[in-house]
């Protein structure tokens, strides 16, 4: 399994922490005990044979029925492991903590390891083997990863509220560009929607100033350097308190998508049981968001209620 997953023996190795030579011995021993050829092996890469892929299939299914057995009994105090996790920003100021604090409480053996990225950068980190869990805003295509959504958050554009009065008209996109505007890294869902959105309306790409952090993108719009596009859910607190404001606009924003996407290593029980808790959280922060932050409910608790039955299954 592990040998297709990751494309070599020597990753293979490395990843069990055995020699490539035991490696090598393992696989000529199965295709002994079963008479064929498991690997198509050239200097560039190995692909499985057709038998190769049916054996695959049997060896994962052991894999889970193990990983199921030897959880029965076990309580989370029993359950222990590493995951690392990376996060996009827009979960840090959202709903990270309390997730956090729930692994901790149920799974205390559960070590985690923390990074906060670029979607694109997690992406790449979860490929390679680099992070168990990635919550951001696409799905990650790649062997051996799922990918469950965890709903969407209204997007919008806000500004220093002594610029922008509280009973106002909606204005166009094109007034709106016509200022600076602050948001996330290039390439980030509010940056490709901000562009997708100007090319739609035909308007000129206006100043566009990415930053990484939420936190700096809200500072500098309270300071009137410029306006900013970003989830408005983790600028609620600066909105609710009246130093920000929403600009209503005719031209709305792609709602920014949530995604937990985890390494579905049926040999680590530990980043089952921590994904499954990111996209519970994820629906319970859609039930308790307030309505004008725009949370699309649907997707996170439909993916809640598929954990249920995969737990009770």
């Amino acid at each position: 399994m592990w040998i297709t997953r990751l494309g070599s023996f020597r990753a293979a190795a490395e990843k069990l922490s055995i020699t490539q030579a035991a490696i090598s011995n393992r696989i000529s021993s199965l295709e002994q005990d079963f008479n064929t050829r498991l690997f198509d092996r050239d200097a560039r890469e190995i692909r499985l044979t057709f038998d190769g892929r049916l054996l695959l299939g049997y060896a994962e299914r052991m894999l889970e029925l193990s990983r199921e057995m030897s959880s029965i009994g076990r309580t989370g105090a029993n359950i222990a492991g590493v995951v690392r996790i990376g996060v996009i920003e827009t979960i840090v100021h959202t709903w990270l903590i309390n997730f956090l604090r729930r692994v901790q409480e149920m799974y205390p053996g559960i070590e985690l390891q923390l990074t906060s990225e670029s979607t694109r950068r997690l992406h790449e980190q979860l490929r390679q083997g680099e992070l168990d869990l990635a919550l951001q805003t696409d799905s990650v295509i790649g062997d051996g990863i799922r990918n469950t959504p965890g709903g969407s958050i209204a997007m919008g554009w806000v500004g220093r509220a002594a610029d922008w009065p509280a009973e106002m008209p909606p204005v166009t996109l094109a007034q709106l560009a016509r200022l600076p505007i602050f948001t996330m890294n290039r390439g980030s869902q509010p940056h490709c929607a901000l562009i997708q959105l100007c090319e739609a309306e035909g308007v000129p790409t206006p100043r566009i100033h990415c930053v990484s952090s939420i936190s700096a993108i809200v500072r500098l719009a309270q300071a009137g350097f410029g306006i900013a596009v970003l989830p408005l859910a983790p600028a609620r607190d600066a909105i609710s308190n009246g130093v920000l404001r929403v600009i209503p606009c005719t031209s709305p924003l792609t709602p920014q998508r949530l995604m937990v996407s985890y390494s579905a290593d049926l040999t680590t029980e530990a980043i089952q049981l921590v994904a499954k808790l990111a996209c519970e959280e994820a629906a319970l922060f859609a039930r308790n968001l307030e309505p004008e932050y725009g949370f699309n409910a649907g997707m996170a608790e439909a993916a809640h209620a598929e954990n249920k039955t995969d737990r009770s299954q």
